[in-house]
């Protein structure tokens, strides 16, 4: 009997020894890169049996970033979570963020010089400003940008594919808004399918401010918030754009998954979205349930540059002061983090990867359809202002809901809408000094 429960005992501390390390992982990651997150968490869970990983998925946006800094203030925090670097100026300011040293990333076998150089320059920037810290608040996990996707068969119908299998007439605003007329006239196709609703200020956001950054505007000047530019460049841009609605290229008031929905059935002749979209089409192609055949191209160069609007998808740890995390859950969650930036698979959502030696190796050189826009993209990757009205969850959102989308569906001038937008956008940026 002493024998038996000298077993039983020395079994029950020799299981605890060797528990795993639970990490409880929140992301906001709902679409075709959201089904690649989790496979990489079970395949992460699959490899090693020193940490598990448990994931939640919650709801993009003001929700997922507000349930963040409840967590932060009442100490109930995950031990990882996917974060915006466009949020980074808000969650550092706020001190949501832990930073995480150059000797942890070389513990996990990570350096700084391992990502693209104009992610952790922006990442460092935000850092230095609002944390007083010279650290990285995340590891960079991608670069989601937007691109143009195109329905191949309508366009070769049409006469409007070149040579090169991509679009004619994408070189300048004038010579696109052209060729959307004559796409339209050709094949009864919307030319271009677009989220204009109310709900999805984002959207609307990513095309006026890559066509403002393409013609050289920027809300800093001498490192202040300036406006100038916007009553310029960017007045330009919506402009633009609300001429696409008045001509019926985009549709007024259309829901995101509208936009997507008719795109891969084939009823329009573009969509300009995000690379994340890419999982779709592929999917759908794969089961056979897509009509045409389409190409992907990074956004062309219609006002000027080739800047395009884009953020990164960051990894981080939250600043749990009142529950601080060992240093052994600190070990654990940089170790999950580095697998996961080395994962293709996430490619597979459509982004492009930060880490260096997976987006210059040639097995994502080669991977389909990613090789259409990838390197194209990767270069013109401009990101949002690094100040806290701006980003993800930020006050630029209502000021965009309120202005910039009413403009872009015809319901107000575009000279009005920018002036308005300039003040709302300038209240908050008083409120915060």
């Amino acid at each position: 009997m002493k024998a038996t429960l000298i077993c039983l005992v020395a079994g029950f501390f020799s299981a605890s020894a060797y528990a795993a390390t639970e990490l409880t992982y929140w992301d906001f990651l709902g679409g075709g890169d959201g089904v690649r997150m989790k496979q990489i968490v079970e395949e992460f869970n699959k490899s090693q049996s020193d940490i598990h990983v448990t994931e939640s998925t919650l709801t993009w946006g003001e929700p997922f970033y507000t349930k963040v800094h409840t967590g932060v203030v009442s100490g109930q925090t995950p031990d990882v979570m996917t974060y915006h670097l466009s949020h980074f100026a808000q969650g550092v300011q706020g001190k949501d963020l832990r930073p995480i040293t150059n000797d942890e990333l070389a513990q996990a076998g990570l350096k700084q010089s391992d990502f693209q150089d104009s992610i952790i320059q922006r990442s460092l920037e935000i850092s230095k400003k609002y944390g007083q810290s010279d650290q990285l608040f995340g590891v960079p996990l991608d670069i989601h940008t937007i691109v143009l996707y195109y329905n191949k068969t309508a366009l070769q119908k049409a006469g409007l594919l070149g040579s090169d299998g991509k679009p004619t007439g994408t070189d300048s605003l004038e010579a696109f808004a052209k060729m959307l007329g004559e796409a339209k006239s050709k094949t009864h196709l919307l030319p271009i399918a677009e989220s204009t609703n109310s709900a999805d200020p984002a959207s609307c956001w990513r095309v006026w401010y890559t066509l403002f950054r393409q013609q050289n505007g920027d809300f800093i000047k001498d490192n202040q918030l300036s406006f100038a530019d916007v009553e310029n460049q960017g007045a330009k841009s919506l402009e633009a754009m609300a001429n696409w609605t008045k001509e019926g290229y985009i549709p007024k008031n259309t829901t995101y998954a509208s936009a997507v929905a008719l795109f891969s059935a084939g009823r329009s002749v573009f969509m300009i979205n995000g690379n994340w979209e890419v999982p779709t089409l592929v999917d759908l192609e794969k089961s056979k349930k897509l009509t045409f055949e389409y190409g992907i191209q990074a956004f062309p160069k219609l006002a000027g540059n080739s800047d395009t609007w884009a953020d990164s998808h960051q990894l981080a740890i939250p600043n749990n002061q009142k529950n601080p995390p060992t240093p052994e859950k600190v070990a654990a969650a940089l170790k999950f983090i580095a697998y996961v930036v080395k994962q293709q698979t996430w490619a597979g959502g459509g982004h492009i990867p930060a880490y260096l030696p997976l987006q210059q190796s040639d097995s994502y050189k080669q991977m389909v359809p990613n090789n259409e826009y990838s390197a194209d993209a990767a270069k013109q990757v401009t990101l949002e202002p690094p100040l806290p009205i701006f980003g993800v969850a930020s006050p630029s959102f209502s000021a965009i809901s309120n202005f910039l989308l009413p403009a872009w569906n015809n319901q107000i001038p575009p000279d009005q809408a920018i002036k308005q937008f300039d003040a709302e956008l300038e209240k908050y940026a008083k409120q915060q000094q």
